[in-house]
């Protein structure tokens, strides 16, 4: 299946201020909660996604670590992890995935199929399920990251150079390369988990997000070819991802 063509609207970067403001200082650790190991949080990592990460509660990391808001956490702080957590979860499907399932075309590309742990790797790391993020590049390149759009959306995710930079500067906080597949793969990957983040884990709406920007989700309503691309990727990750 042909990627879709990006748009000059797809994927527009939220204002800088409101993103500043989730990055901000968290309680420290409350002393005697019972943990079983501590995490050190890194640029732009949410709550949420080290809670995946460790297979526990966002309520119970929070109240392990006297956190009040759970959008708020400092980078280089360290928490702990409470009981029932411990380790960092395995990468999804823990590089195991079925490739039978995958469309004919990608299973005839090796160079594509060769990409399928960096996949896995960055979605567990995101703390983004790895057949969402599959399904959704497959839409949007086809694994290919040598496209560029007309619009000039890049590589794999199809990334616009704005929300790449705002990647860098604000969520990543490190300079990454879009023409780079496992960068772009990165990037792709918590760009979803960012919007995963503020749309409660609905997967439509992240994706709709996605496509179309989250401001004009919220503003305007979901658009009928943003619909569209929502349906298409949802379908081919449970057919084929």
């Amino acid at each position: 299946m042909r990627a879709k063509k990006s748009t000059a609207a797809h994927r527009r970067p939220p204002k800088s201020r409101r993103l500043l403001a989730l990055v901000a200082v968290a309680g420290v650790a409350v002393a005697g909660s019972a943990a079983t190991g501590s995490h050190t949080v890194s640029s732009g990592e949410t709550l949420s996604q080290i809670a995946a990460r460790y297979g526990v509660g966002v309520a119970a990391l929070a109240q392990a670590n006297g956190i009040s808001d759970v959008h708020r956490i400092r980078a280089g702080e360290a928490l702990a992890i409470p009981s029932g957590g411990g380790t960092a979860a395995a990468p999804a499907r823990g590089g195991g995935t079925d490739t039978s399932r995958f469309p004919a075309r990608l299973q005839a590309s090796p160079e594509r199929l060769a990409l399928v742990p960096r996949f896995e790797h960055w979605a567990a790391t995101s703390g983004v399920p790895v057949d969402l993020l599959m399904a959704m590049t497959w839409l949007e390149s086809g694994w290919q990251n040598d496209v560029v759009s007309s619009a000039g959306a890049i590589g794999i995710g199809q990334l616009m150079p704005d929300t790449v930079t705002w990647l860098e500067d604000i969520v990543i906080r490190e300079p990454l390369d879009p023409h780079d597949p496992d960068d772009n793969i990165r990037m792709s990957a918590r760009y979803l988990r960012w919007l995963l983040d503020r749309t409660g884990g609905d997967a439509a709406t992240a994706l709709a997000g996605y496509y179309q920007g989250l401001g004009a989700v919220r503003s305007s309503g979901v658009f009928p070819s943003t619909r569209v691309y929502v349906a298409d990727v949802l379908f081919f990750r449970d057919r084929h991802f």
